[in-house]
């Protein structure tokens, strides 16, 4: 790979620097970018501490789990939680406070916890901590990327694939739809509900998820999870 293959352009420069915007590079340019993020942050890039994603039209990157775990730890960031409060019926607010260096920062981590029961409930107060602590992890070391945990509230965000070796930007994949989808399996899937004196918000709660398309399963694993005893 010769200097001028790796070294881009203004133009690049500047949509990267003034716009973040890393699809305007080439193959070799986002391995070399990629390398030296990770490498100005002391972050072992085997272990995939960023991934991709097309936000507002820009490719950028976004912080994973591996990320906020390895500043932590290298940067000796202490966070601890400070409050947990919860704001009417429907959401959990978890506040996280991080010191480093004498500073401080503060970042909450909300979660909707509507008609959540039993582990479903479990789970979303976990997800509140953990991003909580992840987004003031990020915070307090100066950096604006976006947590892992918040993608899912980012609607226009679109996850991409790129090869870590080669830098290529790899077409989506083809993904089934969803069985809730169906709308006679849909239909089914209530029916079975009803004959089994389950209400709509039982029929979650068997699931374990807030709404069907959330839940990882089969159409057969959802009936079969129905009729499980309590």
């Amino acid at each position: 790979m010769t200097e001028a293959q790796t070294r881009p352009g203004a133009d690049v420069i500047e949509a990267v620097v003034a716009q973040g915007d890393l699809s305007k590079l080439t193959n070799e340019q986002r391995v070399l970018y990629y390398l030296k993020v990770c490498a100005s942050l002391d972050l072992n890039p085997a272990t995939r501490p960023f991934e991709y994603i097309v936000l507002n039209g820009r490719m950028v990157l976004y912080a994973r789990k591996e990320a906020s775990d390895q500043l932590r730890q290298s940067r000796g960031v202490s966070v601890v939680i400070t409050s947990r409060d919860r704001f009417g019926e429907d959401v959990y607010i978890v506040t996280a406070k991080a010191t480093l260096d004498g500073r401080t920062d503060e970042s909450i981590g909300a979660v909707n916890i509507g008609n959540l029961k039993g582990d479903a409930l479990a789970n979303a107060l976990m997800k509140a901590e953990t991003k909580a602590k992840r987004r003031v992890t990020l915070s307090i070391c100066g950096l604006g990327f976006t947590d892992e945990s918040e993608l899912e509230t980012i609607p226009s965000a679109r996850p991409v694939v790129v090869d870590s070796a080669t830098g290529e930007i790899q077409p989506p994949a083809q993904i089934e739809p969803h069985w809730s989808a169906d709308s006679q399996k849909r239909k089914a899937f209530w029916a079975e509900c009803s004959r089994l004196t389950l209400t709509n918000d039982e029929g979650h709660t068997k699931l374990k998820v807030e709404h069907l398309a959330d839940y990882p399963g089969s159409f057969d694993d959802a009936m079969k999870a129905l009729q499980a005893p309590a």
